[in-house]
């Protein structure tokens, strides 16, 4: 990373810093007050409106803390960090007014509006949201290439992978046709009781399949990497340089 940081991208991150906290707290809070709004019928509506709110509660959480630490413990420079950011708020911020379409036609809204949220709107904007916050993870990757402990470099690569894959799911639901089921997407044949799963959620059992495979291929590849790695920045100039 970069040893000196320019007064204007430091005052650009602790603001960059100010707003992703509140836009991520503000969502998280409106995203949760708008379950009031709900009109539940039976008892299956109380489990799938809570069910879904921490879904939703889950990914966006951990996305959170995944992008405070290159505020606090390992900042990322430049333009590009600012403008995934930017995205990544607006994303974020609406996420609770895409809650709301999505169980608009449990308190009476439009039936289409609600189907069009839960087939791909709302997939579409969690896919998105996890592929920039993957990009996160690159420019760190690039930028903290022997300045950070090994250790510290595995753990962002690993979470890189992972919201990556979180992001594929994402954007493979959003894409899925919602009258068709795994069987009849994939071109060979699947045993039941998964052919038989709707596409949009069948396709996340098939990335799970592929990404185990591939976890271990990097998983192998990091280790080699672990034996060249040069860690050229001493712990104490480390991090003196994050304060």
């Amino acid at each position: 990373m970069e040893s000196v940081e320019s007064l204007h991208h430091a005052s650009e991150r602790r603001a960059m810093y100010i707003i992703t906290d509140a836009v991520f707290g503000l969502a998280i809070g409106l995203a949760a007050f708008s379950l009031t709004e709900y009109e539940i019928n039976v008892i299956e509506d109380v489990y799938f409106a809570i069910g879904f709110f921490f879904l939703t509660f889950f990914f966006i959480s951990l996305f959170w803390v995944w992008i405070r630490r290159f505020f606090e413990d390992y900042p990322v420079y430049g333009g590009a960090m600012a403008g995934i950011l930017y995205i990544i708020c607006f994303l974020v911020a609406i996420m609770p007014f895409i809650m709301r379409l999505f169980f608009s036609s449990m308190y009476g809204g439009a039936t289409e509006v609600s189907v069009i949220a839960q087939t791909w709107l709302y997939p579409l904007d969690m896919g998105i949201i996890s592929i920039l916050v993957c990009g996160l993870h690159v420019l760190f990757l690039k930028q903290g290439r022997n300045t950070v402990p090994w250790p510290e470099y595995k753990h962002i690569a690993t979470d890189g992978f992972s919201a990556l894959i979180f992001g594929i799911g994402f954007l493979l639901s959003a894409v899925a046709p919602i009258d068709q089921t795994l069987g009849e997407i994939i071109s060979f044949a699947i045993p039941d009781p998964f052919a038989g799963i709707p596409a949009k959620f069948g396709v996340w059992f098939v990335l799970i399949i592929i990404a185990i495979p591939v976890y271990i291929i990097i998983e192998l590849y990091l280790r080699r990497m672990e034996r060249s790695y040069e860690y050229t920045v001493d712990k104490p100039q480390f991090e003196s340089q994050l304060e």
